[in-house]
């Protein structure tokens, strides 16, 4: 792999803008040329948020699945489990740490939680997650369909899907978090995921790569939200391509992205550590804001997990706030970056369709 080094690490360096103008490029290339430039006269914004996904660690196949004919499945003990206080509470501190870090920028999350996590926070009577709403950030649902669903999860009816959902969701709500549940990630190769989501009350959905291969093609990128059409399966992504202005989930897309280093995420922090990973989130972020327009909804986030950007343990989050002091601050400063969570996303991409009727978001 060829050493890649982002605009931040150049501005430190040599002041070199050879790597952003690449990224440019790229950003021309994955649009498919097919951006206009912004005539409007009014300055665009990149709606920018941060997505958490809490892991199902310690959850069980819902009683719903094994009754449709899911199996159980086993534990790995070795695994960190949610239903040990322990393991629970480690979690609760590193998120409240990136929460903080997050809110002293002014920044929004938008939390996606799944059992085990809710079920500990019930029974150990943990508020966090309704004390990160109360903060301003948004809970959503992280659905890991084959722990929740079984093996073969891909054969059960939408109905069953849409049960387990509901089963989630309405344990998020006895965890405290008052507001509808409204975004959720997960179940990306299951075709009828939408009509199983939208049953369930959700609406809003992000975070789609092939869990197999862990990229995105092409055609889900971008920054523009828009409705798919039908699910997919992974292989034929057309209906999930196509926008539907009746489609009853707002898609929000993850930025433009460099699709070989985000699916060689492990091997990027593993070779270069935190900073080497921040080095391609700040490629992403800046390729993404020299797209944007101002007579679209145009949108960026990332994805973090628990403990995923704690560089030094003695001072957790450190390297994180400083991408935010170096990169994401003066954008927002600028008027060019506005934080958000994903709910205002959609709405602000909801707003927009009510005064663009029949117009394709991407086009």
């Amino acid at each position: 792999m060829v050493h890649r080094c982002s605009p931040r690490t150049y501005r430190k360096l040599t002041l070199s803008i050879v790597p952003f103008l690449g990224f440019l490029l790229l950003s021309f290339l994955l649009l498919g040329m097919t951006s206009q430039p912004d005539t409007a006269g009014d300055q665009p914004v990149l709606l920018f948020g941060i997505g958490v996904h809490i892991e199902p660690f310690g959850a069980q196949v819902s009683p719903i699945a094994i009754q449709a004919g899911a199996e159980p499945r086993g534990q790995d003990p070795n695994q960190m489990n949610y239903n040990r206080r322990p393991d629970f509470e480690r979690h609760v501190e590193d998120l409240l740490n990136l929460a903080a870090t997050v809110e002293e920028h002014g920044g929004l999350l938008t939390v996606q939680a799944q059992t085990a996590f809710t079920t500990s926070a019930i029974r150990f009577e943990n508020t966090i997650l309704s004390d990160f709403q109360d903060r301003g950030h948004e809970v959503g649902l992280h659905f890991h369909e084959n722990v929740h669903l079984g093996n073969g999860e891909e054969d059960l009816p939408p109905d069953v899907w849409t049960a387990v959902m509901q089963e989630e969701i309405e344990l998020i709500r006895r965890a405290g978090v008052e507001q509808p549940t409204r975004y959720w990630s997960g179940g990306n190769l299951y075709p009828q995921v939408l009509q199983a989501a939208a049953q369930a009350g959700l609406s809003i959905n992000s975070d789609w790569k092939n869990p197999n291969s862990q990229s995105t093609p092409q055609p889900l990128m971008g920054i523009h939200p828009w409705r798919p059409a039908g699910g997919t399966d992974g292989d034929d992504i057309e209906a999930f391509a196509t926008h539907d202005p009746d489609g009853s989930i707002v898609f929000l897309p993850g930025g433009i992205v460099d699709p070989v280093a985000f699916a060689n995420k492990k091997l990027i922090k593993d070779r270069e550590g935190l900073e080497g990973w921040l080095d391609v989130l700040e490629e992403a972020l800046l390729t993404s804001l020299a797209a944007v327009r101002s007579d679209r909804v145009n949108v960026f986030h990332f994805t973090v997990h628990p403990g995923e950007f704690v560089d030094d343990p003695q001072a957790p989050y450190e390297m994180f706030a400083d991408f935010l002091d170096d990169v994401v601050d003066p954008l927002v400063a600028a008027d060019q970056v506005q934080w958000a969570t994903f709910s205002q996303m959609a709405d602000a991409f909801e707003e927009w369709e009510a005064d663009h009727p029949g117009v394709d978001p991407r086009s």
